[in-house]
């Protein structure tokens, strides 16, 4: 008579289980690591930052006590935000935001090249470009794809500073000069204080691409995250509510004015258009 030969193994329901734990903590992990992976790019975005800043800084000293001119013509138009001007410098077949024109004009991140040395700086590594965003969006594929000749920037300039002297800004510690996009882009961007798209973010991860929050490089050379949704009173779902203003955003509009961390004072600015004509480009006043 044959003898069987006992065998072990796991049932079906036994490993449905084991399948169904693993699922489980899967589930519980994953969002674990997404954040940690977040808070590993917003470091590095902090550190992106904080070059750029010091770069600011190192610029007003060169430039007697002058902080870097925004550089609004011909690059900053509504339709790419200058992505489509060409020259010959810094390098050969430039486009968009690093290139200086023959007369010397450039943006105010171009200027800053000679202190950083490393286009990569300007990338935030949260940023992304997608394309779902809320009403009002206004796609333009020639702001938004970097193509041959052209560098991806992630930060905008606040206009508050430019061509500001050192000594005009309070309180460099409270006064922030650069945010971010939340969008790796080919054209550049400028905010004021009076801008609403400034003080919070009309779309989701646009302007606050770190968790709802954002990297601010300040005056005094300091780089620290902020979370958009504190800067004051109002509501990024509305225009209406972009436009109301309070501390730490700062309103300079109200009675008595409030100078915060974008909005510090009314910009009045200038450049030279193609002609050699000086145009006033932004010219605040409240209403």
């Amino acid at each position: 008579m044959l003898n069987k030969k006992n065998t072990s193994g796991f049932t079906l329901i036994e490993l449905l289980v084991v399948i169904a734990i693993i699922a489980i903590l899967a589930a519980i992990l994953f969002p674990v690591f997404a954040q940690a992976r977040e808070k590993a790019r917003q470091a590095a975005c902090v550190s992106n930052v904080k070059q750029i800043s010091l770069a600011f800084t190192m610029y007003a000293q060169d430039y007697d006590e002058t902080y870097v001119h925004a550089g609004f013509l011909p690059w900053f138009n509504f339709s790419d935000n200058g992505s489509q001007v060409t020259s010959n410098q810094p390098y050969a077949g430039c486009k968009g935001w690093p290139c200086v024109l023959p007369d010397g004009r450039a943006t105010f991140a171009a200027r800053l090249m000679p202190y950083i040395n490393n286009y990569d700086i300007w990338k935030c590594p949260s940023a992304n470009n997608s394309s779902t965003n809320g009403p009002g969006w206004f796609p333009s594929a020639s702001r938004f794809t970097v193509g041959a000749g052209q560098k991806g920037i992630s930060y905008w300039y606040n206009v508050s500073f430019s061509a500001f002297s050192l000594a005009g800004v309070d309180e460099p510690a409270n006064r922030a000069f650069l945010g971010e996009t939340g969008r790796v882009r080919a054209g550049y961007d400028l905010n004021s204080g009076r801008d609403g798209y400034a003080r919070v973010s009309k779309w989701s991860d646009f302007y606050r691409p770190h968790a709802g929050g954002t990297n601010l490089g300040f005056a005094d050379g300091h780089a620290k995250y902020y979370n958009d949704k504190g800067f004051g009173p109002g509501t990024d779902l509305t225009d209406a509510g972009r436009d109301q203003r309070g501390l730490p955003h700062g309103n300079v509009c109200s009675n008595p004015p409030q100078p915060g961390i974008i909005e510090f004072r009314l910009v009045t600015a200038t450049d030279t258009d193609d002609s050699g004509n000086l145009v006033t480009y932004y010219n605040e006043g409240c209403p």
